[in-house]
């Protein structure tokens, strides 16, 4: 867009603004993802060292499938809570009813969530067997893995009631402009993990992972008060149904069940995965979030501030925009995420060793988690497209079409799963994970330009192109001059391993910046420009 010229200075136009203050909020979220991102890291590591890959592992990450993964899920930040509630909010922001109708949210979702917490422990020994029936184990081992499973979870249901006031409160400051706490609260939880099992594993083995995955969900909870205190609501409670409740629960069932359904995948994935030898889910949950570590600091970063701005473009009536908006923001997560793929595929087993290798985590553990990996890195891509294609949905108040395509995903997940999983194991599920990606992010993109008209994807070729091409050019770099240190390495220790792979990975990423900026790519010149060095330039 041009700028307004006044007089003998040129003034910024409104769209300059707001994009430059939401690339503000992009880097001060990322930041504070970051860190909360590197928490979960070193909880991953102190559990995998003491628990490694056994039963034990196994146990607490199907618990918390069902209750700290629903946390994640549904409160997080993206999550239906967080996103409903800024969708109803960001129009009455500035209503003097807002306060009453947040009280009336937040009252309600808590005593659903409570019920629904208080059924699944009475179920707990039947929702165990449904996901990890475990077909192929010895009726000792079987019993063994849902005996401790059935106790982590019960320990960890309150969480389930937790998440509906973390998504509303994180919806909240995301409205009224506070994203410090939102971003980085997600580290107490992991904090509150590694003290527990720091301290207690070798007391009460499991125990101490769902004691510490629930004081930390407390935790990140209580961080969220402040801010919720300091905003400019005015708090109250009415009998009586303020504007908005109900847009709020039509916006809220459906991304819930969407969510839900898309939940029911992953249970899908258990399943199957319980037939294969012990550790095979805990390599693929840890697979998983080594994905997510990088994936999960873009989109958060991104999808927090564009929410709200889809929402008022929406609103407004400016589809244009909100596709000019649209493509501007993938590709940027783009230009990212590829070379952080070209790195995961070029040296999996690498990064995999040099973060878990020690004490419980065994070379065994290191192959297996590598072998999940490397099938589903090829999902990021796919997911970021898919989860921004989603909010766009969200913004129009539209949270069918994604439950929908979701309902859909359930049956092909299943078909895939059943298809590659005794051809390839723990990859085999991986790989239907990349391939359902795709099958949503299609469908997604058929439907909103149904909804909206073309988006524009043919202008994305040659950029797309140009960063294909870098990020080959970044993985063969890194996979080759790995190989190369590895081979002239006078040592195995860790020292040298992390030296070769920063080596390796940093030649990686500066053959992708070179080949961007010569090929004169748009987002490079940007960050630069916005960076130190632009003081440096002509």
């Amino acid at each position: 867009m041009p700028t307004r010229l006044t007089g003998n200075l040129s003034v910024p136009t409104d769209n300059q603004i707001a994009q430059s203050g939401l690339a503000k909020i992009f880097g001060l979220v990322a930041i504070l993802t970051v860190l909360s991102k590197l928490a979960g890291l070193a909880r991953d590591i102190v559990v995998l060292q003491y628990f490694g890959t056994s039963y034990v592992n196994d146990a607490y990450n199907y618990a918390y499938l069902l209750t700290g993964n629903i946390l994640v899920l549904f409160g997080g930040l993206g999550g239906p809570f967080h996103s409903a509630t800024v969708a109803i909010l960001t129009p009455r922001r500035n209503e003097a009813g807002t306060g009453r109708l947040v009280a009336q949210i937040t009252v309600a979702t808590i005593a659903v969530l409570a019920v629904v917490a208080v059924v699944a422990w009475w179920a707990a020994p039947y929702l165990v067997s449904l996901i990890a029936p475990s077909p192929g184990h010895t009726s000792i081992y079987r019993h063994q893995l849902w005996t401790e499973t059935v106790s982590q979870l019960r320990f960890m249901l309150p969480i389930v009631a937790i998440t509906g006031v973390v998504g509303i409160s994180y919806g909240i400051l995301n409205v009224y402009g506070k994203f410090f706490w939102p971003s980085l609260s997600p580290a107490i939880a992991s904090l509150a993990i590694i003290v527990a099992v720091l301290g207690f594993a070798g007391v009460d083995g499991g125990t101490c992972l769902a004691v510490g995955t629930l004081v930390g969900a407390v935790g990140q909870m209580a961080a969220q008060l402040p801010g919720i205190v300091k905003s400019d609501l005015k708090w109250g409670l009415s009998w009586a149904p303020q504007p908005g409740l109900k847009e709020y629960f039509t916006m809220l069932w459906p991304a819930v069940i969407s969510t839900s359904v898309g939940q029911l995948t992953v249970y899908v994935d258990c399943f199957f995965t319980s037939q294969l030898h012990e550790g095979s889910w805990t390599a693929i949950v840890n697979a998983n979030r080594l994905i997510q570590l990088p994936l999960g600091v873009l989109l958060t970063a991104m999808l927090v501030p564009i929410l709200p701005r889809f929402t008022e473009q929406v609103t407004a009536g400016r589809i244009d925009d909100l596709k000019a908006e649209f493509l501007r923001a993938l590709r940027f997560l783009w230009f990212l995420a590829l070379p952080l793929t070209a790195l995961l595929c070029a040296c999996p087993s690498e990064m995999i060793q040099l973060l878990f290798q020690r004490g419980h985590f065994d070379h065994h553990s290191t192959q297996l988690v590598t072998e999940a990996l490397i099938f589903m890195v090829p999902s990021i891509f796919f997911y970021v497209a898919r989860d921004l294609i989603t909010r766009v949905f969200y913004a129009h108040q539209d949270s069918t079409t994604p439950y929908h395509v979701a309902m859909l995903a359930i049956v092909v997940k299943a078909i895939l799963d059943w298809s590659l999983v005794g051809p390839l194991g723990v990859g085999g599920i991986s790989l239907a994970t990349t391939l359902i990606t795709i099958f949503n992010l299609s469908l997604l993109a058929f439907f909103l330009k149904k909804k909206i008209g073309n988006l524009g994807f043919t202008k994305l070729t040659r950029p797309l192109a140009v960063m294909l091409t870098a990020s080959t050019a970044c993985g063969a770099t890194a996979y080759l001059l790995q190989h190369y240190l590895a081979a002239h390495m006078p040592s195995t220790s860790f020292i040298y391993l992390a030296s070769s792979l920063a080596i390796s990975c940093l030649s990686g990423l500066l053959a992708y910046g070179v080949i961007c900026l010569v090929l004169k790519l748009e987002e490079p010149l940007a960050l630069i420009k916005r960076s130190p060095l632009s003081r440096f330039m002509p």
